[in-house]
């Protein structure tokens, strides 16, 4: 069932190049925060019932609604210590290695430098869920296929470096040490 979110917060991202999940296994991933009054919550909700409603669905998920592991969680729940989820909901959708994600600028074209899109801009996502049934696990998840930057947002990555944090002041007795 493949949707687009309306305008998220990009978290967690690895877009460009695959990393190690929980398991250890490699896969592209995000996590993508939606402000609870956002009209993507409403299509996230309506993408998953479409999904629960399809006989495929059902046979794979049998006739349980109750999930182990949600698709829409709640950031004030899941994460209370972080500002950026509080009164927000997220989802996390991945890749595998094979399916790399597309990664466009807010005109639809490729990203060309991987440093344009991080944690902390806002982007548009194009995400396709599934039903699943492994190793005791149901519930539904979001493969990740696409990344639309909409515009920048403040870095939620630790700190940021610019050519201000530099000092030439401090390089002045250097000449005499090298």
């Amino acid at each position: 069932m493949k949707f687009t979110t309306g305008m998220v917060r990009l978290s967690y991202a690895h877009l460009f190049a695959p990393a190690a999940d929980l398991n250890g296994n490699e896969k592209y991933s995000a996590s993508f925060i939606i402000p609870k009054k956002s009209k993507t919550v409403g299509i996230v909700k309506k993408a998953m019932e479409e999904l629960l409603a399809q006989p495929e669905t059902q046979k794979v998920l049998g006739k349980t609604k109750n999930f182990s592991h949600p698709l829409l969680r709640d950031g004030d729940e899941d994460r209370p210590e972080d500002e950026a989820y509080k009164g927000a909901f997220f989802l996390n959708a991945k890749s595998n290695p094979d399916h790399k994600p597309k990664v466009l600028t807010r005109d639809l074209t490729a990203v060309a430098d991987p440093d344009e899109v991080y944690s902390g801009c806002y982007v548009q996502a194009v995400l396709n869920l599934y039903p699943y049934n492994k190793g005791g696990n149901k519930g539904i998840g979001a493969s990740l296929m696409a990344v639309r930057k909409v515009k920048d947002g403040e870095p939620l990555t630790g700190s940021v470096v610019s050519e201000n944090d530099f000092d030439d002041s401090l390089l002045e007795d250097m000449d005499d040490i090298f």
